[in-house]
């Protein structure tokens, strides 16, 4: 992999290179050079050009621009999310999509006597909670059943929704709605509601949450933090280029 990489790196000041001279650059064995590139471009991360000349793949411009949207998101969010936190007492959450499971990529911790800490870097299931549930629900059927398929719900707390078709009618109802909430799915005694944040494609890129006890989640309460989630969640999407109507273009 180290050899991988610093092949990837000649790059970085040689837009392209034939392999003798990645070979010559690299001080690596032009046969080893070559079975290197080889994997490399099965991965997508460089390309042959049809002078059989190497240069670096679009996917890493896919994965460049991953990277540049999820940091725009937590330093857009970062105000809205101490906006919200000050105006609830909750904690606060960004949590975008990795592969099969949900990311915590950013929060704010609350201020309430009592509140749910929530580790930066977190790692979730996107079956279960409402911030990660969300997420799935705003892929599309098949990236949901692939996901299912791959990792099945599995009870954590007696709240986790482990029957299939319980959950899909729970993630139709969230995209109905525009939000979610859940109570102790993950960690027994917890509650946690979500909504989507959009970017200027219309796309759902990340999900804002505040979560606390589920004692500080009655219909009172949740009366009072829907309006503001949604206002915060809505004011950060504006920010990423969003406008109602791609959301209606996209369905």
């Amino acid at each position: 992999m180290e050899k991988a990489l610093a092949l990837l790196s000649l790059f970085e000041s040689h837009p392209e290179l034939s392999l003798t001279e990645v070979s010559n650059l690299s001080g690596l064995p032009k046969a080893t050079a070559h079975r290197l590139l080889r994997a490399l471009e099965r991965a997508g991360l460089v390309q042959q050009r049809a002078d059989r000349r190497y240069r670096l793949g679009l996917r890493l411009l896919r994965l460049a621009s991953t990277v540049a949207e999820r940091l725009e998101v937590r330093e857009v969010a970062l105000p809205h999310m101490r906006w919200l936190r000050d105006r609830t007492g909750q904690s606060v959450q960004l949590v975008v999509v990795d592969g099969y499971e949900g990311v915590y990529v950013e929060r704010v911790e609350g201020t309430a006597p009592v509140r749910l800490y929530i580790a930066l870097g977190r790692r979730g299931p996107l079956y279960a909670g409402a911030s990660t549930r969300l997420l799935l629900a705003y892929l599309s059927p098949e990236q949901q059943e692939a996901i299912l398929a791959r990792n099945p719900p599995q009870r954590h707390t007696p709240n986790t929704i482990t029957d299939l078709g319980r959950l899909r009618e729970v993630l139709r109802e969230t995209r109905e709605k525009g939000w979610t909430i859940s109570y102790g799915e993950l960690q027994e005694g917890s509650a946690e509601m979500a909504a989507p944040i959009w970017n200027h494609r219309g796309e759902v890129v990340a999900a804002l949450s505040i979560a606390g006890a589920d004692s500080q989640y009655t219909p009172a309460h949740l009366e009072q933090y829907l309006p503001l989630l949604r206002q915060a969640s809505l004011a950060i999407s504006r920010e990423l280029g969003y406008h109602p109507a791609l959301q209606e273009a996209n369905g």
